[in-house]
């Protein structure tokens, strides 16, 4: 019984075998490749809403399994308004189509799998540069506008989604992948469109309801880049709904993830983790063509936030801030208002900020080691409104250290004031402001400094600084304006005053000895090579303007213990060069000591001295 149960088997087993095999040997007898060409037309017309035009032949190869080749396949757009035909939305110089056997014997076949080769597809962008999915026809199409009608019908669930999905479960999409294939954007205008091109990769979309997956590769702008995405539920995001959603962007010039709910459409809303990264957030921006132009000197930036936001605001809390070697943490706003410009507000706290860094990343200004002498762009005044403060626990501006500052940034109404109305240094305390304005199509920049108990021979020290840089604590204020088409007007062009106060002090190579007293006057001498030691001097006092350039002294006193120096002159800064007068005089009851009166040229580093006697009683 069992040798007989077995033998039935073997023959069953058998047949089955002869009658697949037979049925596979059949199939061109049943399947032609004009039968293929409209199945495979009437589905893609289904999917895309379009009458489907095959200009080319279709190759039917059924071993070892069905695929269905389609040469120069077109998908036609509707004219326009006026009646004129618009180029295609598609044109695919050849489709692979994988057909399932099984639905070839009963002879309508399914699709699932498509590969394009060589596929050009153009996307029309309306005049917000947004895309409609609504306006797609076809089974996307309906199922778009099924969902966006039944938005004031069905009630929402957890998700932002809609609980009667049943009637799309079973519409079907499919794989597509795609090789060296060309997306080009096409707006309302003349514009050259925007092109991405060697595009390759595929895209997972079983059903309409299920998970959309896509992994692409291409050629944007230049930049070769990697782009991967997964939506829960697209139907619902096409359908201008919130779902799950992760983003993914890789390239030389920018990457970012994120991770969290978004939906698309005329209402776009996005929240949830996100991180980026550029090695240079200039050419990030250029790339991105956002319309905003930061200074030659900003670098790598990387970010670490929560985001949330919509078409009005986008909000970065929790926000982690990596900014050319510097990092901070705070909360960053960016809000977007019709018919204006857009809006940055945030208040941050950095561990460590480069102030001339930052200066290059709002308004372009030049690093330490370029040339000041090009051209200031007013482009910063144009692009956004911003709203900055900022702190930091220490703080550099070339050589220069500071510690516990705080700043303000303000670009508003054509007029941009970058602030630092508390820091420390050096021993005392520091504020600055530089304010650039715009007034009748021409820029005027004004900078003010004021310090108190600032250790000067510090700042010296830092500078390398010599010659007759006076040591101590120094207290002062600078103001200067100039007109601004170069950076370096900001030197060669202001226009203004400075106040220099320093208790218990010493400039090296000078004391009253050396420019009076009772001593031999030296006919002619440098600073440097005096024998004399610097003597320390209680009180210097220093009142100057400055004008094109030049800081001319006509008011400066130095108390010596033994008697008073005054001085006056210029000191043209720009070429580091002097001439000064110093007219020393003795304290009251110093016997027959004369009055002296130097000339003190040559260079601020290596300057000189002649003696010019005055009469004994000069006053």
């Amino acid at each position: 019984m069992t040798t007989r149960a077995a033998r039935i088997g073997l023959w069953l087993a058998a047949a089955f075998v002869i009658l697949v095999l037979g049925g596979w040997m059949l199939l061109p007898l049943f399947v032609s490749s004009e039968f293929v060409r409209t199945a495979i037309e009437r589905e893609l017309a289904d999917i895309t809403g379009q009458q489907i035009r095959v200009g080319g032949n279709v190759d039917l190869d059924l071993f070892p399994s069905p695929i269905a080749r389609v040469y120069d396949l077109h998908v036609p757009r509707d004219p326009d308004s006026a009646g004129n035909q618009r180029p295609d939305f598609l044109v695919v110089d050849e489709v692979e189509v994988a057909i399932p056997i099984s639905s070839l014997l009963v002879r309508e076949p399914a699709f699932s799998q498509f590969r394009l080769i060589r596929p050009t597809m153009r996307i029309v962008m309306d005049r917000d540069n947004q895309i409609d999915a609504s306006d797609m026809g076809g089974r996307l199409g309906r199922a778009i506008s099924k969902l966006q009608a039944n938005t004031g019908e069905t009630q929402a669930g957890e998700n932002g989604t809609f609980n009667d999905d049943a009637a799309l479960r079973h519409l079907r999409f499919g794989t597509v992948t795609v090789e060296n294939g060309t997306v080009e954007f096409v707006g309302t205008s003349e514009d050259t469109p925007e092109t991405i091109t060697a595009v390759n990769g595929s895209v997972s979309w079983p059903r309409l309801t299920e998970r959309l997956s896509a992994s692409v590769k291409g050629i944007w702008r230049g930049t070769a880049f990697e782009q991967k995405i997964d939506i829960d539920n697209a139907i619902h995001f096409f359908a201008g709904q919130i779902t799950d959603a992760r983003l993914g962007l890789t390239s030389d010039t920018l990457t970012y993830a994120f991770d969290g709910k978004m939906s698309a459409g005329p209402t776009p809303f996005v929240e949830g983790a996100v991180t980026m990264s550029t090695p240079s957030l200039r050419q990030a921006l250029e790339w991105l063509q956002a319309g905003i132009q930061p200074g030659s000197a900003v670098g790598n930036v990387g970010l670490k936030a929560t985001i949330r936001g919509d078409a009005r605001k986008i909000r970065f809390e929790n926000l982690e801030l990596a900014f050319q070697g510097g990092s901070g943490m705070g909360v960053l706003e960016l809000a977007f208002k019709d018919n204006a410009k857009p809006a940055m507000t945030a208040t941050l706290d950095f561990e460590q900020v480069d102030i001339l860094s930052f200066l290059s990343a709002f308004a372009g200004f030049p690093g330490v080691t370029d040339d000041f002498d090009v051209p200031v762009s007013p482009s910063f005044l144009d692009q956004l409104d911003v709203d900055l403060r900022l702190s930091a626990a220490s703080a550099k501006a070339g050589k220069l250290q500071f510690t516990n500052i705080a700043a303000v940034t303000q670009i508003r109404n054509d007029s941009a004031v970058f602030e630092m109305p508390d820091a420390t240094a050096y021993g005392g305390k520091v504020q600055a402001q530089l304010k650039i304005a715009r007034d009748k199509g021409a820029l005027t920049a004004s900078f003010g400094v004021t310090c108190t108990d600032v250790n000067s021979a510090a700042v010296a020290d830092a500078l390398s600084l010599g010659g007759l840089f006076p040591r101590g604590p120094t207290s002062g204020n600078l103001n200067v304006t100039a007109p601004l088409e170069n950076w370096s007007d900001l030197f060669k062009r202001a226009t203004g005053k400075t106040e220099i106060r320093i208790a218990n002090g010493l400039i090296n190579g000078v004391g009253f000895e050396t420019l009076g007293g009772n001593s031999e006057p030296q006919t002619f001498f440098r600073l440097q090579d005096n024998a004399q030691t610097s003597d320390v001097f209680s009180t210097m006092n220093i009142d100057a303007i400055i004008k094109d350039g030049v800081i001319i002294i006509d008011g400066g006193t130095i108390e010596y213990p033994d008697g008073t120096v005054q001085l006056n002159g210029v000191i043209p800064y720009g070429t580091a060069s002097i001439a000064l007068t110093t007219i020393a005089e003795p304290r009251a009851g110093d016997g027959d000591a004369p009055v002296i009166q130097h000339f003190i040229g040559g260079s601020w580093s290596n300057p000189y001295a002649t003696p010019v006697l005055l009469p004994h009683n000069a006053q």
